[in-house]
């Protein structure tokens, strides 16, 4: 057995350091070509070898670094997906994301977030952390339309699951209301009062930003339906951020919604430390190119084709 061993790591050394072919290292030891792959395989099988794929990062984080320098952000990760598929983009951006939070978050800490699939993953990924007296919010108001497991109420239950002492302050009112009186009077509720003043004051926000379309996540959520998204797009609006509806250079360009929405202010949002847009997919490009210009996140987290083409329209305008 032990000859065989040996056996084993002397063909994988052969071939895997080596690079010997399998017909050459079956003449040089006098063994089948059939006999060589049976013990390669055995090899992998048994972890003798252990194969790992390396891929140089330095380009994606020079696209990172050309981002920071031309819009002026605190941070910029650049994500090289493996699969240039919606799912998968907002899988990889979530894990990039993740590891960002669990760098940053600290004691007595306090996060606001939006509802959003892509954040809903981004806190899916983050380890269990011992950390104490964190404050979770909700950066915005929920719809019915929006599947649970996105939802800015599961994302928040989510989180105290992975710290546990922490502290969360649903928002459990929708994002769009149907008059400005309604919007008043809901504000006047303490417990609406409470959870917009944690996300206020809240240190680090994690958003997503929507494109104006019908393939946006506002219009699938009934957010928006045709008319409304041919109003928009006919006063210029790109993107939204928060439920706050922007143009190319991140201004409000929709009076009539936001005297509706109940949403963290735009001073508000652009105020904090740490406001993070987690947007990918290059169909999303113009909309994060808005939210950028306008200074709505200090810092982005987005996929490798997004970034080129945000860096290539910004250079365009120059």
């Amino acid at each position: 057995m032990r000859n065989e061993q040996q056996l084993i790591v002397k063909v994988a050394v052969l071939y895997y350091k080596y690079d010997m072919h399998q017909a050459v290292i079956a003449k040089k030891l006098g063994l089948s070509r059939q006999k060589i792959g049976r013990l390669l395989k055995q090899a992998k099988d048994e972890g003798i070898v252990k194969i790992t794929i390396q891929s140089d990062l330095s380009y994606a984080s020079e696209c990172a670094a050309t981002l920071e320098q031309l819009f002026s952000l605190k941070e910029a990760i650049v994500v090289d997906v493996p699969v240039y598929e919606d799912q998968i983009i907002k899988e990889e951006l979530g894990k990039a994301a993740a590891d960002l939070l669990e760098r940053i978050l600290e004691n007595d800490d306090s996060l606001s977030i939006s509802w959003s699939s892509t954040v809903y993953q981004s806190v899916r990924h983050m380890e269990k952390l011992p950390l104490t007296g964190l404050r979770f919010s909700q950066l915005n108001g929920s719809h019915e339309r929006v599947p649970f497991t996105y939802s800015g109420l599961n994302i928040l239950n989510l989180l105290n699951q992975k710290i546990p002492s922490s502290r969360t302050f649903p928002l459990l009112a929708p994002m769009k209301l149907y008059s400005e009186e309604l919007l008043v009077s809901l504000l006047k509720d303490n417990t609406i009062k409470e959870a917009m003043q944690a996300a206020s004051e809240s240190r680090i926000a994690l958003f997503g930003v929507g494109s104006i379309s019908q393939d946006s996540s506002l219009f699938h959520a009934g957010y928006m339906d045709n008319e409304l998204v041919e109003t928009l797009q006919a006063v210029g609006a790109v993107a939204d951020v928060c439920g706050h509806f922007i143009d190319h250079e991140g201004k409000l360009c929709s009076p009539e919604t936001e005297r509706r929405i109940l949403s963290i202010s735009e001073e508000n949002l652009k105020r904090k430390e740490y406001s993070i847009a987690l947007a990918g997919n290059i169909q999303k490009a113009e909309a994060i190119h808005g939210a950028l210009k306008g200074g709505w996140c200090n810092v982005l987290i987005t996929d490798l084709q997004t970034a080129e083409q945000l860096v290539a329209i910004e250079r365009k305008g120059e």
